[in-house]
Order: structure tokens, then sequence, then C-alpha cells
């Protein structure tokens, strides 16, 4: 199948469309990564929709789906992704369990009769739900899936994937206290410390993080600083607000690049598109 990432979804909190969005997309998260004879998409945002009916064109009948959490802009898109309606497909479902109801009780709620026309009892693939544990990794196939709490609302991690060659960090929703004092993140500086790709969310300008302070986003200066002490290959910026256009979106780009060569970081950054795709070792 290739050694591939692709980001079908790199919208946050909603969906957006319309021309002044025309350039980065209005999907929400969905990753999608290929290894070898793995498969493992990350969250279910409305991107998983256009993955699943390639998927089904392809004949997969194995998929992991990690979910970092249970929140609409990660769940959205399940219900119309084409695979669950098919026979001879087994999905496994690795998610945290929250304080109330576990992942499995949140599915089926999902297609209740209130949200969704067609039941839980309809879907015709193979549901397999596993909970995911900080302190415990997990193998798929040659990957390895470490996972570190986030700072947001409701139970959520974030995730590093360690192929024979690379480190993936993955960071969707995490709030970086401000102002920023490495010694508060001691640890998730060195969870990240050696990753090759670091994807992490930087939904707010500053101004915008100090008016959604709690709400579970960090600001661009604020993952920069992160960035600084981590020194990864690359940060790929995600999760984007859905009020900011193609034009904000370029302009926060232009600003942090500003940023990073003023403070001498030599790390390249990039706001993904929606269909990116990054090759592999």
């Amino acid at each position: 199948m290739g050694q591939y990432l692709k980001f079908w979804g790199t919208r946050g909190s909603c969906p957006v469309s319309g021309p002044q969005y025309r350039k980065f997309g209005g999907n929400t998260s969905c990753l999608e990564l290929r290894y070898g004879d793995s498969l493992i998409l990350i969250d279910a945002g409305t991107g998983i929709r256009p993955l699943g009916k390639q998927l089904a064109q392809e004949g997969i009948r194995e998929i992991h789906i990690l979910f970092s959490h249970m929140h609409w802009d990660h769940l959205l898109g399940f219900p119309f992704f084409q695979p669950i309606y098919e026979e001879d497909v087994q999905i496994t479902i690795w998610a945290p369990h929250g304080e109330g109801r576990s992942p499995d009780e949140l599915f089926k709620e999902l297609f209740s009769q209130e949200f969704f026309p067609v039941s839980f009892d309809q879907l015709k693939a193979k549901l397999v739900f596993r909970t995911i544990c900080e302190k415990e990794p997990i193998a798929i196939g040659s990957l390895q899936i470490d996972f570190h709490p986030a700072r947001h609302p409701y139970k959520t991690f974030c995730f590093k994937i360690s192929t024979p060659h690379q480190v993936i960090g993955y960071a969707s929703d995490n709030e970086l206290c401000s102002p920023f004092n490495p010694e508060d993140h001691a640890s998730l500086i060195e969870f990240f410390r050696h990753s090759t790709l670091f994807i992490h969310e930087a939904q707010y300008n500053v101004k915008e993080h100090v008016e959604k302070e709690g709400w579970g986003h960090s600001c661009t200066l604020g993952v920069l600083l992160l960035v600084e002490h981590l020194q990864p290959g690359k940060w790929l910026v995600v999760h984007h607000d859905p009020e900011h256009t193609d034009t904000d979106l370029k302009a926060l780009r232009k600003e942090t690049k500003k940023v990073l060569r003023k403070k001498h970081i030599d790390c390249p950054v990039e706001w993904v598109v929606d269909g990116t795709v990054l090759e592999l070792k």
C-alpha cells in the first residue's frame, strides 16, 4: 500500500465551505497513515467521508481508527464512512475512556434515532472497541503508538507514532499554558522530543487565545516556543479555526515564519491543506 500520511481534513471545531476556504479546505480532522500492510486512520471528522469511498473501492477489509478524543469535529464523519456499511470489514476503534460513558456507548448514541436514520445494529462491519491508556503503547504492524494526555476538555490524548525510520508526533487539540514555561510542559517535551514530523494545532493567534483561554487550543506563539525546545524535523499546523479564511491562515503562516527566523529556530513550518500527502521512509 505504500508508506505515506494523507490529511483528509484539517479544519477544527466545525466544517466550513465557501470560496474564502478554497485553498486550505473545510473538512474536519482526519488523517490516513499507511505503512506496509498497516492502515491507521486518526480521528473521524468529515474528512473521513471521501476517504471511506476510496477504501471501499480498494476493497480494504481491516482498518484501525485512533480517536484523540470524542468531540463532534473528530467524530462527525463516522456515520458517513462507507466501510461501516460493508460486510467482511473489521474496524478496530481505539479511543479514550472518559469519566462518563464508554466509547462504544457514545457510538451507539451517535446512531440513535434522534441523531441518525441508521441504527447502530444495522451497521454491517464488525466494530471492535479498544481503550487507549496513557502508559500502554500499542503495536500495529511495524508501528508503535504511544500516548500522552493533552490539555483539552474531556479526556484527550496526543499520539507518538514510531516507524522503523521516523517518529511522528500528533496533537490536534492541546492547549499550552500561557505564558509558555518549559517546566510546565517537561513531560510533553520529553514525549515529543525526537519527532521527525511534528503535527500540532495552532488554532488561535495571541489575541484570540487570551479571549478563549481554557477552550483547549493553543496560539501560534505558544506552539512556536514548544517547537524551539523540541527542534523537530518539521512542524505541521492543523485544526484550523473555522473563522480563519485562506487569507487569515496565510497571514498566520507568514508571521510565524518571520518569528522563527528572528529567533533562529531552524524548523520548517507549514499550515496543512486538505489533501496533503507526505511520503514516509
